[in-house]
């Protein structure tokens, strides 16, 4: 993947964590902030450190 779409997905991640946050009462949401930053950096970390699956081409398992 692209590092200009590994940063584009970091971003919206960060950015649907810190709605989540905002609004996370008004919904009823019962999530500890701890839960929800801890996931938030898994992910982000996550999409930089794993790579990528690469098929080989040859059709064989």
């Amino acid at each position: 993947m692209p590092p200009m779409i590994r940063a584009i997905l970091t971003l919206t991640v960060i950015v649907a964590s810190a709605a989540l946050w905002l609004i996370r009462q008004r919904i009823g949401l019962e999530v500890s902030a701890e839960l929800l930053f801890g996931l938030t950096a898994f992910m982000c970390v996550a999409v930089w450190l794993f790579p990528e699956v690469k098929k080989d081409g040859s059709g064989k398992r």
